[in-house]
């Protein structure tokens, strides 16, 4: 009867298997290697050429020729695996029983073997093969004492620019594994030839002189882009790495995902200055840059994948409210994405209105909330920082109740931002989400009538948050501010969101630069104004506006002066006539403190039957009256700590409340941060650890076209400028469901490298100056060195007792903080036993005297 391979897999794994490495027993399971075996188990053995994640090196079959730049490099095996060649044999042991060392990376375990990884045979078998990587990669800088903190500019031992590290010393993966197997003395010297180098791609920079041919990257892009990208051939006694096609990167079809960057243990491969980077400590740079710490790259391949509920749980762990982002957000995401390098950034935001309004057409729910806690929380304020922080404590089962003095919840949302940009059954929509959760909505309510947050807290409520938001205008204070048809921006605004929408006509000029500047003119065009004219102090450049907010005004129409500040009004019978302007040279110091100088000799007038200011929010006072320990900011502002805190207890403040005028984004985010922080007063224990994991696969570059990867970013359909400025309806459309997968399909991945495995480096050489570390370090003869705090050698000096000597340092560090050690004989069996004879004849132990008193002995 034949045997059943899983069963007899699932004996083996019941087995107690061990080997025993360095005298130490190891357990193991079926199929691996000693190098697995031995990283399990805690013992460090060197590699280059091996990464847990990939294919045996040797797997790799040589191509015809590779390309570097516009250099073809044929090489003499084609179409064979690289087998033994492309071996970096730094991982060699002893295995008993073996006549001759063996590579650890290959050579399987079996129970009972006993493995020996520190003897003099496998140091020196290392060493050469060490030295035969370093022959092609400049080392001058790994052999230098100062190397530590060194800048590499300004070099003591007058070391040739061309033979110098690259910028990664101090932190590069083949210094750290050569300190840990020494560089041999009869290390061939490295001589500098013609070096490629190559610039011109976006993201990354590539310098074939730094390749130590470990294939990491052929076999990581070959992993996901199936033939790949990336090649390798044998030449001259060497591999060589290169594209497989002619000229750069993208032409190559390149996917720039970066998995090769990540797997490289040199600076031959190495992400470009100012580029927003990866990296595995940190969130992506399109998740760190969002204020709400969205997990952008996670919907985005959920989208792709067709996952849209999914994506939306994602998108729902951050923010409660997809859809008014997915139509408002100014998505700063986006000018962190590293698409934007090879051509424009993932339209990101629109992917979010696109799931959003999916998700709505298909009815799927908001979470549910936990159960009860019977704690009541107030909320003063339902614009996107109040309504964010009641759904995420409602979700925390605390039972939360609105207040608003306007008569419909959503604060600016509702008042302040156009139907062109948000329409209001999207907010309702998103509103309602609250309602289920069961808040309470207390709708005009006046706080300071009803005694303001002391008649709140006497309602038995267990916690109250502000979230009231900067809902008055700033006006100007200049001559003739006072007379009829000059209003402030954000009545404005609300006024023409209110039924019946009032009519206007004349000549209308919007004083101001910004994105509420840009609304009212908008919405005085679309209120039947004649002309609308914009005067900011900025140049186009400086509007702190966003650009395509600019560019949708000026194809409606608005005309827009730069540069220009207002001097005085001019009327006519009582009411605003124009506007007298005067040149502004400079808005900001050079602290880029809003300063702004003038030029009054250069001056100029615009006509206006109406004047719109926008030049700034604050917090209305009568929205919040004072009680005792609240402290004030700038701009009736309150302030709070890193908890949202106010000085009252029990009393917490979000949103612009706490830091001015801000995008919905931030108030979003500071809700939430403010939920947070109140469940945890409340006794919870807040939601962080709640948020979902996403599914994010690894997409195979052969799966999708590269057609479908390089096209150019989906644009959302948007209405014609003269035919839109008649009316309120939405400028931008929805992306369709193919147009979603496609856009989100641009994404580059760069997950992908956060996903990879880390290497394994050797024991750190450097340890705090401690008494707990010195006490690690033996009692034999060696060398020690200290470093400050700015990671510089201060110190190097042999001594007969290592850990003698450091204790003695660790009375005295002086600038010391860090340590490391060798073990060094520093003299011969005899100079060693003349020693131990003058120590008794003087009646000191070893290791008392100084290093100065053993110098006189010879």
């Amino acid at each position: 009867m034949p045997l059943n391979p899983s069963a007899v897999m699932c004996v083996l794994k019941a087995m107690n298997l061990k080997l025993t490495i360095d005298g130490q027993e190891v357990e193991f399971s079926p199929g691996s290697t000693v190098l697995e075996a031995a990283d399990a188990a805690g013992v460090y053995i060197p590699r280059m050429c091996h990464h847990a994640d990939l294919t045996e090196v040797g797997a790799v079959v040589w191509a015809e020729s590779v390309y570097q730049g516009d250099t073809r490099i044929t090489g003499e095996e084609i179409g064979v695996r690289a087998e033994e060649k492309a071996h970096c044999n730094l991982c060699m042991v002893e295995v008993a029983g073996q006549h001759e060392p063996v590579r650890a990376c290959t050579t399987q375990v079996a129970d009972g073997m006993t493995v020996r990884s520190d003897t003099k045979e496998v140091i020196s078998r290392r060493r050469q093969a060490l030295g035969k990587l370093l022959a092609d990669h400049p080392h001058a800088c790994l052999t230098c004492a100062q190397k530590e903190g060194c800048s590499r500019t300004d070099c003591s031992a007058n070391v040739p620019v061309d033979e110098r590290c690259c910028v990664l010393l101090g932190r590069c993966e083949l210094e750290k594994v050569s300190a840990f197997i020494g560089i041999p003395a009869d290390a061939p010297k490295y001589v500098p030839g013609q070096r490629t180098r190559l610039t011109d791609d976006p993201l990354f920079d590539r310098d074939f002189g730094l390749c130590i041919g470990c294939l990491r990257c052929v076999r990581i892009c070959q992993k996901l882009n199936g033939d790949g990208v990336l090649g390798a051939v044998w030449k001259d006694e060497r591999s060589w790495i290169g594209t497989l096609a002619a000229a750069g990167l993208k032409e190559s079809q390149c996917r720039f995902c970066g998995a090769c960057v990540e797997v490289c243990p040199t600076g031959a491969l190495l992400d470009k200055d100012g580029v927003p980077a990866v990296r595995r400590d940190a969130p992506l740079p399109c998740a760190g840059s969002c204020p709400a710490g969205i997990d952008v790259s996670g919907y985005v391949r959920c989208i792709a994948e067709g996952k849209d509920s999914e994506a939306l749980d994602v998108i729902r762990s951050r923010v409660p409210f997809p859809a008014i982002l997915g139509y408002i957000c100014f998505h700063p995401c986006e000018d962190s994405c590293r698409r934007a390098e090879l051509d424009q950034p993932v339209a990101i935001c629109d992917l979010k209105r696109y799931v959003a309004d999916a998700a709505d057409e298909t009815g799927t729910d908001s979470a549910a909330a936990r159960p009860a806690t019977g704690k009541k929380v107030a909320i003063v304020g339902s614009g996107p920082a109040g309504l964010s922080a009641a759904y995420y404590l409602s979700l925390q089962g605390h039972k939360v109740s609105l207040f608003d003095r306007e008569s419909r919840p959503g604060g600016m949302l509702r008042y302040g931002i156009p139907d062109y940009r948000l329409p209001a059954d999207v907010l309702d929509r998103e509103i309602g989400v609250l309602e289920k959760l069961g808040v309470e909505f207390h709708m005009n309510f006046d706080l300071a009538a009803e005694g303001g947050l002391e008649g709140l807290r006497s309602r038995e409520y267990d916690a109250v948050l502000v979230a009231v938001g900067t809902s008055a205008s700033v006006m100007l204070s200049i001559e003739k501010s006072e007379v009829e048809g000059i209003h402030p921006g954000l009545e404005f605004l609300k006024s023409a969101n209110m039924t019946p929408r009032p009519r206007i006509d004349g000549r209308v000029v919007v004083i101001g630069g910004g994105n509420v500047a840009i609304d009212a003119a908008m919405t005085a065009m679309r209120l039947g104004a004649v002309s609308v004219e914009m005067v900011c102090l900025e140049s186009r450049d400086e509007m702190p506006a966003h650009k395509w907010e600019i560019a949708q005004a000026e194809e409606e129409g608005v005309v827009i002066h730069h540069s220009w500040g207002p001097k005085r009004f001019t009327s006519d019978k009582g009411r605003v006539s124009g506007v007298e302007l005067r040149r502004c040279t400079r808005v900001f110091d050079d602290q880029h403190r809003f300063a702004p100088q003038y030029n009054e000799d250069e001056s100029t007038d615009v006509y206006a039957d109406m004047v719109i200011v926008t030049i700034g929010q604050q917090v209305e006072p009568e929205t919040l009256p004072d009680i005792k320990g609240l402290s004030r900011g700038a701009a009736n502002t309150l302030v709070v700590d890193e908890k949202c805190r106010t000085g009252v207890a029990g009393v917490f403040a979000a949103g612009d409340v706490i830091r001015g005028p801000s995008s919905v984004v931030d108030a979003i985010a500071d809700g939430r941060k403010a939920a947070d922080a109140i469940d945890r007063y409340l006794g919870g224990g807040g939601f962080v650890e709640a948020e979902p994991t996403p599914i994010r696969s690894v997409v195979r570059g052969a799966d999708v076209a590269y057609e479908q990867f390089q096209r150019t970013r989906h644009e959302p359909e948007t209405a014609d400028a003269m035919e839109r400025k008649a009316g309120f309806d939405l400028i931008r459309r929805t992306l369709s469901a193919e147009a979603a997968r496609s856009e989100a399909g641009r994404c580059l991945q760069c997950y992908l490298r956060q996903m990879i495995t880390p290497v394994t480096l050797p024991p750190e050489l450097w340890q705090p100056l401690t008494e707990d570390s010195v006490k690690a370090a033996p009692e034999s003869e060696g060398v020690i060195r200290l470093l400050n705090a700015e990671g510089k050698v201060i110190r190097i000096a042999g001594t007969a007792n290592l850990r003698q000597s450091l204790l003695e340092t660790l009375e005295n560090p002086g600038e010391a903080v860090r340590f490391g050690w060798e073990e060094d004989p520093m003299y011969t069996k005899r100079e060693s036993e003349l020693i131990q004879q003058h120590l008794q004849e003087h009646g000191e132990m070893p290791g008392g005297g100084s290093d100065d008193d053993l110098d006189d002995l010879f």
